[in-house]
């Protein structure tokens, strides 16, 4: 949780003269720098520059603790609200058995249901290499029985000796899941 940079306090400003603004938020006038170090500390608030590039520079007095405080907790409660899809990833040999392709083709719907992206790889091994159309058709099959669940980001792309597609959830049927529990 770090806050991107922190305005100047109290002693770190280096202006001669500064424009103050109220913890109400009323515009108090121009001040020197000491005097309105005083007016701070009187109050037992900190000098707080809002307004670096103007001339001369905006000071806020506030209580700068609370304000980080407060900061940071606003970053925290956003961060909760925000869903991070995740990027997953099912691998898948063209010699599979029946079983342990409908497990991961399962796998696979679960992590589309659950809205995140699922990255599906196709290795071929030794002469495997030979028949990319049939790497290919079951890349159709399996785009086939995800039909409806998500739907590929683009084509089958070939790295060498694997085959590499990426699914996207499909919106509707998020969309349509949060409406029916509302």
């Amino acid at each position: 949780m770090k806050i991107k940079q922190l305005p100047k306090v109290n002693r770190e400003i280096r202006a001669q003269s500064v424009k103050i603004v109220d913890e109400d938020g009323t515009m108090l006038g121009e001040f020197h720098i000491k005097e309105a170090m005083h007016m701070a500390r009187v109050k037992e608030l900190d000098l707080v520059e809002v307004a670096p590039n103007a001339r001369p520079p905006v000071c806020r007095l506030m209580d700068f603790g609370r304000y980080i405080y407060e900061k940071r907790r606003q970053e925290r409660e956003s961060r909760k609200h925000q869903h991070r899809t995740s990027a997953r990833g099912m691998r898948f040999s063209l010699k599979i058995s029946e079983h342990d392709y409908h497990v991961k083709l399962s796998k696979v719907k679960e992590f589309l249901a659950d809205g995140d992206r699922v990255k599906i790889s196709l290795r071929l091994r030794g002469r495997e290499m030979l028949h990319a159309a049939l790497a290919l058709k079951m890349l159709q099959k399996l785009q086939l029985d995800l039909d409806g669940l998500g739907k590929p980001e683009a084509e089958p792309k070939r790295e060498g000796n694997v085959f590499i597609v990426t699914y996207l959830p499909e919106k509707k049927r998020r969309q349509s899941d949060g409406k029916a529990e509302n």
